[in-house]
């Protein structure tokens, strides 16, 4: 064989040795990505931006039932990724007595959604938090832990969020 077709045909088992290479791994089975597990601690600054105040009749004990949607953002305390500067939006309602209210937190890459129970403090509220779900690299999220907001003026409000979490 002369050396110009040993080295074509070199050339072929190489080029075929590198494609195999580079396209066998994809074909072959992969292990299934790890479940990322972890805490989280949130500082969040929040403005109300509705509001509504249904007052209760004369000395009914519960006050009165209101309603109303805070914006903001939220920090990750501990300088990660997760969640760090998401867009923060919740939907609350309640009484004097206590209230629930649902949490959207956004990011590009996704969205996680959380529902909470609290009750009045002296200072705002504080209660639990549970993880409901999300949508892009967040699906499947689920925790649970607690949220301590804090009223600043009659508008603004500072929140912490702690929490444990999976992602699957």
């Amino acid at each position: 064989m002369s050396q110009t077709r040993k080295g074509k045909s070199m050339r072929k088992v190489v080029t075929a040795v590198v494609c195999t290479s580079l396209v066998a791994p994809a074909l072959w089975p992969q292990p299934a990505a790890a479940a990322e597990k972890g805490k989280f601690r949130g500082l969040a600054v929040l403005v109300s931006m509705q509001f509504q105040q249904i007052k209760g009749l004369e000395g009914h004990p519960g006050g009165a039932q209101m309603v109303g949607e805070l914006d903001g953002v939220i920090f990750n305390d501990h300088r990660q990724p997760f969640l760090d500067k998401a867009h923060y939006q919740v939907v609350w309602k309640g009484d004097s007595v206590g209230g629930t209210c649902f949490k959207t937190f956004a990011m590009p890459d996704g969205k996680v959604f959380a529902r909470c129970e609290g009750k009045p403090t002296p200072t705002g509220h504080q209660g639990t938090v549970e993880l409901m779900g999300g949508t892009g690299r967040y699906a499947g999220i689920k925790g649970k832990g607690n949220f301590y907001l804090t009223n600043v003026s009659e508008r603004t409000m500072w929140d912490v969020l702690e929490w444990e979490y999976e992602i699957p």
